[in-house]
């Protein structure tokens, strides 16, 4: 197996199809520990996923080995009112609600002190998102040549089979974290990622498309990139920490298999991202952690693009996307140390909206409307040098609404004049547990 196959297997087993978003696409924390404060970490030194967060971080968390793995199960609902006039009354009208089940993941990380300012780790993360719409919920207005107002039934987006979307990725992260005073480190990660993706059926998408015939159902793509992280870290006092990092765009190889789907040819690149936190421990059994993370899903061709609107096809240079908006992410969590061995923790993320409204039509199987995740964490050392510490995390339902696409088409179609028609509706829930353990050594 050579490194490239290792890579995407490794891929595949920690990021699963994931029926699952969270900040967007990014998960809203790595490890037990962060996600246990709603993600807030920019300033944390309590593990070694620094590579994932704030390499500046990991300097400070000695030899340690964290394996962490999560379930979490999303769903989806998504609505349909087409507004069509007689005869076509209740054509395109759809409910549907996504597959239900339990998704796993992973992350992993091993850090190592190669002197007393000087760490080396490995991380292992994992980001991704998607949705699955199955069977044919929808009576569709059959194209030409077919007789006017002949029907078929199709799925939510009027395609055959189920309808989906799903992007994994999996990112490698050597990191290096160097203490460079008593009280300030800097760190660096060189990221090596590597996705999946694959989408099913967008066939009435086909006219639309620069490649029809690499449009829909090709399988599983992959590619890979390489960028990088930087941080830095600062412990004001012995009460008060800061910290910062840095990770520019990553271009990703592009997917050909579907470059008649995304922009530029099949590209879908991990956005530019920052973050900036703080830690303030007024006793020493007492914390409270403040991030701001900015996600910058605008600068990705295949995401952040203009949804079609007929003025170029979907696959060309500069093409379609799905609207997606840079994204503001809050997160506030409360650590307390009730017992030498014992930790409970709790935390909220808020988060912008991924898109606009109006763009709902456009991202029913990649729907990312969550904007608030509430989290619960616990943890319990079994030993001077293990820890086992679990978390819970709820993203209540948040629905976006806008006019339909489809609906809009075939209207514009009966009036021979662009012309609106119908609303569709996307709310999405989930929930997801996690256990960690962290040995010493």
């Amino acid at each position: 197996m050579n490194s490239k196959q290792w890579i995407v297997t490794s891929a595949a087993a920690l990021c699963p199809a994931l029926a699952l978003a969270d900040n967007g696409y990014f998960q809203i924390g790595y490890g037990a520990e962060a996600r246990g404060v709603a993600g807030a970490a920019a300033a944390s030194t309590r593990d070694a996923f620094g590579g994932a967060s704030n390499p500046a971080t990991t300097v400070w968390a000695g030899n340690r080995f964290d394996g962490n793995l999560i379930a979490t199960n999303g769903r989806t609902s998504m609505s349909r009112s087409a507004g069509l006039p007689p005869p076509l009354t209740g054509v395109l009208d759809t409910r549907a609600d996504s597959a239900n089940r339990w998704v796993p993941l992973a992350d992993m990380a091993i850090s190592k002190m190669i002197s007393p300012d000087l760490s080396l780790s490995l991380v292992g993360y994992s980001n991704g998102a998607g949705t699955y719409f199955t069977g044919s919920a929808t009576t569709c207005l059959a194209p030409p040549p077919a007789a006017p107002g002949a029907t078929y039934r199709g799925n939510v987006l009027c395609g055959n089979g189920r309808a989906t979307t799903t992007i994994q990725q999996l990112t490698i992260a050597p990191t290096v974290s160097a203490r460079v005073s008593d009280t300030v480190s800097v760190g660096f990660s060189l990221l090596i990622a590597a996705q999946l993706f694959s989408a099913e059926g967008l066939q009435a998408l086909a006219p639309q498309s620069a490649a029809p015939d690499h449009l829909t159902n090709q399988g599983t793509a992959s590619s890979f990139g390489v960028g990088m992280r930087i941080g830095s870290y600062w412990r004001a006092s012995d009460t008060l920490s800061f910290g910062v990092a840095y990770s520019p765009r990553i271009r990703m190889g592009r997917l050909t298999e579907y470059e008649g789907l995304l922009a530029d040819q099949g590209r879908l690149d991990i956005p530019e991202n920052m973050l900036a936190g703080m830690q303030w421990s007024p006793t020493p059994d007492l914390s409270f952690l403040f991030d701001y993370q900015r996600i910058n899903y605008s600068g990705t061709s295949g995401l952040g693009n203009r949804p079609f609107d007929g003025t170029a096809l979907r696959g060309s240079s500069g093409g379609p996307g799905n609207g997606w908006k840079d994204m503001n992410v809050f997160k506030l969590g409360v650590r307390y140390q009730v017992t030498p061995a014992l930790h409970v923790s709790g935390g909220v993320s808020l988060n912008s909206a991924a898109y606009a409204d109006e763009d709902t039509a456009n991202n029913v199987t990649s729907p990312a409307t969550f904007r608030r995740h509430y989290t619960l964490g616990l943890g319990y050392a079994t030993g001077p040098n293990s820890k086992w510490s679990v978390f819970y995390s709820l993203s209540p339902g948040y629905a976006t609404t806008g006019s339909s696409a489809l609906g809009s088409a075939v209207a514009t179609q009966l009036s021979g004049n662009p012309t609106a028609a119908g609303q569709e509706t996307l709310s999405t829930r989930q929930q997801s547990i996690g256990v960690q353990y962290s040995q010493r050594f």
